[in-house]
């Protein structure tokens, strides 16, 4: 067994980039497989909010994914357009409707979670499932450490 070693600074940041640079590369993948389920991946984005907690408020998709009301609202509003959501009135709000997956909104969601899971399981087919396991329990906790600190 090999001894323990703290990580430098330079490992850490060496880390990152290729976490940066990893986002990128799935980022340009992943427009294309939403697309081809008929949304954009802020769409599908904010279509797995919904699918995942039930009817949300815009304020509260913006919230959980860290972006702007406005931009959610914009997203909101484009899927409206396209049948893929409906806005329903919000019990405990007078103006912050609910945002509701349409039948149709479901069915492109769903399109694109399988799409993603094709990809996935063709680009990364053989990959170790430990070292996956041990990659995302680390990443889980530097996001953690960076979430707690206090600047």
């Amino acid at each position: 067994m090999k001894p323990y070693t703290c990580a430098c600074g330079a490992e850490l940041h060496d880390l990152f980039r290729q976490v940066v640079r990893l986002n990128a590369a799935l980022g340009i993948i992943m427009d294309s497989v939403h697309e081809q389920s008929g949304m954009t991946t802020p769409q599908k984005r904010v279509a797995t909010q919904i699918a995942e907690s039930g009817p949300l408020t815009v304020p509260d998709i913006a919230f959980a994914l860290g972006v702007s009301r406005q931009f959610i609202q914009t997203v909101c509003n484009d899927l409206h357009l396209t049948g893929l959501l409906e806005f329903r009135d919000n019990p405990k709000h007078k103006r912050s409707r609910l945002a509701v997956l349409t039948a149709a909104g479901q069915q492109a969601y769903n399109a694109a979670v399988c799409k993603e899971n094709e990809m996935i399981q063709t680009i990364f087919s053989g990959t170790d499932g430990t070292d996956v396991r041990r990659a995302t329990a680390l990443l889980d906790a530097l996001r953690r450490r960076i979430e707690e600190t206090a600047f």
